[in-house]
């Protein structure tokens, strides 16, 4: 597995924890698995709405768009972030942007995964589960 990140924002960003955070979501969901590489965007507002309004004929900007490719695919999926959600939705959540970030980025992750918003109920409850639990597994505990 390969995990490319690109950072298109001056904002400094610690790849090596995201790399770990994405690998150890991935493992505990596929074991040993052999996958191919998934692609992370790191960037603006501006790019993500543009991508947004392109893919998904949203006019606007959000936290993170996931395009899952297939676990057979030479590239597994893309996941695009936007930095500036992430720092207007961690003081929302009374986060750090770190911790926001990684929490948006392994939802990121489990969308890449197959997981979608129709889970247990029609709020998505699965993946937002999944995503607590890694997200304590991983980073709040390490």
């Amino acid at each position: 597995m390969e995990i490319l990140i690109q950072n298109n924002t001056p904002k400094k960003i610690e790849k090596s924890k995201l790399t770990s955070i994405v690998d150890k979501v991935i493992r505990a969901e596929l074991g040993d698995r052999d996958i191919g590489t998934l692609n992370i965007l790191l960037t603006d507002d501006s790019e993500i709405e543009s991508i947004n309004k392109k893919f998904r004929h949203k006019d606007e900007p959000t936290d993170v768009l996931s395009f899952q490719y297939g676990l057979e695919e030479e590239t597994i999926g893309d996941i695009v972030i936007s930095l500036d959600r992430i720092s207007e939705q961690a003081a929302g959540f009374e986060n750090s942007f770190e911790e926001e970030l990684y929490y948006i980025l392994i939802h990121g992750v489990l969308h890449v995964l197959g997981y979608t918003h129709h889970g247990y109920d029609d709020e998505g409850e699965e993946i937002f589960a999944l995503q607590r639990d890694y997200y304590t597994r991983f980073v709040e505990e390490g």
